[in-house]
């Protein structure tokens, strides 16, 4: 009798968890990518940031880098290799991303070292062989052992250890931010990656107001810097806070929408068959409502212990249908399969749409009952 109510609630309280959830993850991941208001990312590859295939290009260089750090309102630019590889010291290894970085990724990150010191612009003229570690792949190195001043491989190059950054630890979605070493990037053009185009460009301006006139002009110099035609796409996009949280929005709506369906349809589901159920049950309570006329009870009385009896039962199927959802939400989190953050929204909407189907499938079963004859109720 609740089973369809139940599962209808079910998918609002998943629903409203994922949603959360995967606001939550994102905003996350923002704030982990050192990603401020005043700034933002040209990423080299044409098409989309998330899912569909971008088109991978080696057109963006250090001299789009030296050109956009010269417009005006641009307060910092870091240009960035990047490449997951094998770190190793003696038996112990470990996977990690590497980066090839400028000394401007410290302040443009606001991410600093605890250890030892942070690369330089030394050991970017030098081209130097060294290495900054995050927390995790320097745990799994070292252990509780110092790393500062011990040699690692990483491939097949040896670098030293010159710093280790500052732990941040896992985020709500289990994204671990220290899983990144960081070492020259002309090091890394030269003497690990020896590629010569760049991953991205990160850009800070001076004030978030500046953020879309300076794109424009970044948009303008690579695509004369990269001798794109007028009817040429472009061969780099954006990577923004505002445009990844729309980003989640959309994909966020779009799932919304099929549950919502699901919810809906389960709702009308259990809203049918509770109307029947009482329809049923008035044909077996024929006698009893018969007798509440003759003693005194008014049309209403009875409609009100319909409707009572109605919302009851849709109530009953909502807070295990939001048992279930809570029960849901929690498994998907522990495991790892979806990103979800139990709120109390879900609880309430339950309540609601509760409230809403008895109320509204529980009224012509009342009514039927309410203007029954007493006559021929008691024969």
């Amino acid at each position: 009798m609740t089973l369809g109510i139940m599962i209808g609630i079910a998918s609002l309280t998943v629903i409203v968890s994922i949603g959360e959830g995967t606001k939550s993850k994102v905003l996350n991941r923002i704030t982990n990518m050192g990603f401020g208001p005043e700034s933002f990312s040209v990423m080299s590859g044409a098409g989309r940031l998330f899912f569909g295939r971008s088109r991978n290009t080696t057109s963006m260089t250090l001299q789009d880098a030296d050109d956009i750090r010269a417009m005006p309102n641009v307060a910092i630019v870091v240009p960035r290799q990047r490449k997951r590889m094998r770190i190793i010291n003696k038996k112990e290894f470990t996977t990690t991303r590497v980066y090839g970085v400028s000394p401007e990724w410290e302040l443009a990150r606001g991410w600093g070292v605890v250890d030892g010191v942070f690369l330089g612009d030394m050991e970017m003229d030098r081209k130097r062989k060294v290495i900054v570690l995050g927390a995790t792949p320097a745990h799994k190195l070292f252990g509780e052992k110092d790393p500062i001043g011990k040699k690692i491989r990483v491939g097949q190059v040896f670098f030293e250890v010159i710093g280790l950054l500052e732990k941040k630890g896992l985020t709500e979605s289990g994204y671990d931010p220290d899983d990144r070493a960081l070492i020259p990037l002309t090091t890394s053009m030269s003497r690990l990656f020896r590629q010569t185009h760049l991953h991205s460009i990160k850009v800070v301006t001076t004030h978030p107001e500046w953020v879309k006139e300076t794109m424009a002009g970044v948009t303008q110099i690579l695509r004369q810097n990269h001798g794109l035609s007028a009817l040429a796409d472009d061969d780099f996009r954006y990577v923004t806070p505002e445009g990844i949280m729309q980003w989640v929005t959309e994909s966020e709506q779009a799932l919304n929408r099929m549950l919502f369906l699901i919810s809906t349809v389960s709702l009308l589901v259990g809203g049918i068959v509770i109307m029947n159920i009482l329809l049923v049950s008035i044909q077996e309570r024929i006698h009893e409502i018969g007798v509440r006329r003759c003693f005194g009870a008014r049309r209403s009385d009875i409609t009100q212990q319909f409707l009572f009896e109605s919302i009851f039962v849709s109530l009953l199927g909502g807070a295990m249908g939001a048992i279930l959802g809570w029960t849901l939400s929690t498994a998907l989190k522990h495991f790892d399969l979806l990103p979800t953050k139990i709120t109390w929204d879900p609880f309430i909407l339950a309540f609601v749409f509760s409230m809403i189907v008895g109320l509204v499938f529980g009224i012509h079963p009342a009514r039927k009952a309410a203007w029954l004859n007493p006559d021929e109720t008691l024969r």
